[in-house]
């Protein structure tokens, strides 16, 4: 079984990169929902300010709906699953069709469910499934033997699209973000009974793993992007990475051999322990397999790109080495001295750069450390404005080419070094000191073995460059002195500049008939909407009415014959915890007094410390376990908790 954790539907936006270029996506326009008995545009087939991409509709091969444009194609959740399972399905030889599994999964829903009658799923060729209605996410589950998740109001809509979880922390507002597939887990189990395996549904088919789709598997490739954390009004170059190939124009594209030589002596000082006896950390496997077999691709093209050089290497340890020295032909021709090569380069943070994952550990730790010193130069761009211009070579490698095109960036913007072809970056001196504040260990045996790596791995990086067609020892070039145009966001929030608050933006008036509460899902055995909001909120600008100081406590609802509702205090307070977002400084201080916490503070309005805004954000999420495991067997005081929530006392 594929486990559910938290929810990740959290983004603060989701930026489109449309015929308009890169803008706030918000809700569909009017125009994308269509009278009755046609199917709406999928929610995300707009360019953000308004307009419909046009496109016309397909049926694919797996028998799912496309809406196909000049971007690519968009589909409707259960589109989405289609054609991805039906690529997986295919990859593996299975003669499935991805409809009728998609089916049998919907099935084994409604004939486990709490209240089947109610939550009933349409089959897949239902047209319910192509309409726009979209939620917050409802609790509930699901296993091979009962289901109770939630998937109508309690007027028979089904909810196809969720909503950001966050809407009242982000200035973007409330939006469609992903999409709602509550079977998921049923069709985790009819893989599993066609003999596919647990690890092969969860590499393949990732997103099975909740109730929910990413936007990103609802449209074509790059096109959509979530963004976890605020940014600024202009795509930066992360953004553009992650967005369409070619979409922000032409960029020059690098490679880590072709910038090798742009790394600080720093970079090619082996990381040992504390004893300087052998290399920090676990032994670098995956390191050694990948510069293996790039090794082996650059020799396929060819002996004459080796570079005519000796270079010396240490077939011992660091604790007893062991030095000897050889043409660089010969040892990579040599299995044994091949091998002893690659380990021993292994030791310097420049060998993760050439050939591994080097967004992390120490070479990051190193490059964090060198942003400081080289990151806003006079007259100069900064190497965030460098980068918009470069993009990483040749997919592949986990991200290695992202390191070089940051490096590259880094370099342009340190300036020409004194030497033809480096940079001021490059020439950057290592001292002992530094080494120290770095927590590395430092001998000054070690500090002398530092051009022997830089001679070996930049021969290494020199074949690479020249068997693959690249620039070997790639000079700066033509440097940018200005800042890429055309990067601006489009319906980017705005900043009042008196207060430093962004606006939030009003919601889309048509999408009053599109959007529900979660207290408009009908009930299951795991939901209750009568414990969660008023029904006679708006959905446009969420709000919770302090409770009265002088309400008797409310009464807890009865259950209905035939229904179960969550009855203990935990049950009932699980229900009602996304309300808590919503709470005043002092209502949610008078909670956390209820609750017991261990220091008791004056119930005061004030402003929210750091700490009680965390705090407050995980105790108003549902899917967080941690209340549930801390509270186990205290219902007195969820009791008092419940009071307050309810309107019980102040």
């Amino acid at each position: 079984m594929i486990g559910v954790g938290r929810p990740l539907l959290k983004a603060w936006s989701l930026v489109g990169h449309g015929p308009k270029g890169a803008s706030i996506m918000r809700n569909p326009p009017p125009n994308a929902f269509r009278p009755e008995g046609e199917d709406d545009i999928p929610a995300h087939a707009h360019d953000g300010q308004g307009g419909i991409l046009e496109g016309q509709w397909l049926e694919g091969e797996h028998g799912q709906k496309t809406w196909q444009t000049d971007f690519g194609g968009f589909h409707h959740p259960v589109d989405a699953v289609a054609h991805k399972l039906g690529d997986f399905l295919r990859a593996r030889g299975l003669n499935v069709s991805p409809a009728e599994l998609i089916n049998s999964s919907i099935e084994q829903f409604n004939d486990t469910h709490s209240h089947g009658d109610a939550h009933e799923l349409a089959r897949f060729e239902s047209p319910e499934w192509r309409k726009i209605r979209a939620a917050d996410i409802p609790p509930g589950d699901s296993t091979r033997e009962l289901s109770n998740r939630p998937t109508r109001t309690q007027g028979g809509t089904k909810i196809t699209m969720l909503t950001n979880k966050n809407q009242n922390d982000t200035p973007v507002g409330k939006f469609i973000e992903g999409g709602y597939i509550p079977f998921h887990r049923q069709l985790i189990h009819q893989l599993e009974d066609l003999g596919v395996s647990h690890q092969e549904i969860k590499q393949g088919l990732s997103f099975l793993k909740y109730p929910w789709m990413q936007p990103h598997h609802l449209g074509p490739k790059g096109y959509l992007v979530a963004n976890q954390k605020q940014h600024g009004a202009d795509v930066d170059e992360a953004m553009m990475g992650r967005g369409p190939e070619g979409f922000f124009g032409d960029t020059e594209k690098v490679h880590t051999w072709e910038v090798m030589h742009h790394l600080p002596d720093a970079f090619f000082y082996p990381v040992l322990n504390k004893k300087g006896t052998q290399k920090s950390g676990k032994e670098a496997t995956g390191l050694y397999s990948a510069a293996h077999a790039m090794i082996d691709k650059a020799l396929q093209s060819g002996l004459e790109h080796i570079p005519n050089t000796e270079v010396t290497i240490n077939t011992g340890t660091m604790g007893t080495p062991n030095m000897i020295q050889r043409p660089l032909h010969e040892i990579l021709q040599t299995p044994d001295l091949r091998e002893a090569m690659v380990k021993d380069m292994a030791h310097v943070p420049a060998m993760m750069f050439l050939f591994g994952r080097s967004g992390q550990g120490n070479f990051k730790k190193l490059y964090d450390h060198m942003m400081q010193k080289y990151g806003a130069t006079e007259n100069m761009l900064s190497p965030e404005e460098q980068a918009k211009y470069l993009a990483a070579g040749e997919k592949g490698g986990k991200g290695m080419h992202e390191s070089a095109k940051r490096i590259f960036a880094l370099a342009r913007g340190s300036g020409a070094g004194s030497e033809e072809g480096r940079s001021r970056f490059s020439e950057h001196p290592i001292t002992a000191e530094e080494i120290k504040t770095l927590g590395m260990y430092h001998s000054d045996n070690l500090m002398n073995q530092v051009d022997r790596f830089r001679s070996v791995l930049e021969a290494l990086a020199d074949h690479q460059a020249g068997a693959r067609g690249h620039e070997v020892k790639r000079g700066l070039g033509d440097v940018p002195t200005t800042a890429r145009p055309g990067m601006s966001i489009a319906g980017y929030p705005t900043l009042d500049e008196e207060t430093g608050e962004y606006s939030m933006p009003p919601l889309d008036p048509h999408m009053d008939a599109y959007f529900h509460d979660i207290h408009d899902f009908a009930p299951t055995e795991a939901f209750d909407p009568s414990l969660t909001q008023s029904p006679g909120r708006e959905v446009s600008s969420p709000s919770l009415a302090v409770p009265s100081p002088t309400a008797p406590p409310a009464s807890l609802p009865s259950a209905r014959p035939g229904d179960t509702y969550p009855h203990t205090p935990m049950q009932q307070f699980q229900q009602v915890r996304p309300q808590i977002s919503q709470f005043s400084p002092e209502q949610y201080r008078q909670m956390l007094e209820a609750a017991g916490r261990r220091r008791p503070q004056p119930l005061t309005d004030a402003p929210l410390t750091d700490a009680e805004r965390r705090s407050q954000q995980a105790f108003a999420d549902p899917q967080q376990t941690m209340l549930s495991q801390y509270y186990k067997s205290m219902d007195s005081a969820m009791n008092d908790v419940m009071k307050i929530i309810k309107g019980g006392r102040r």
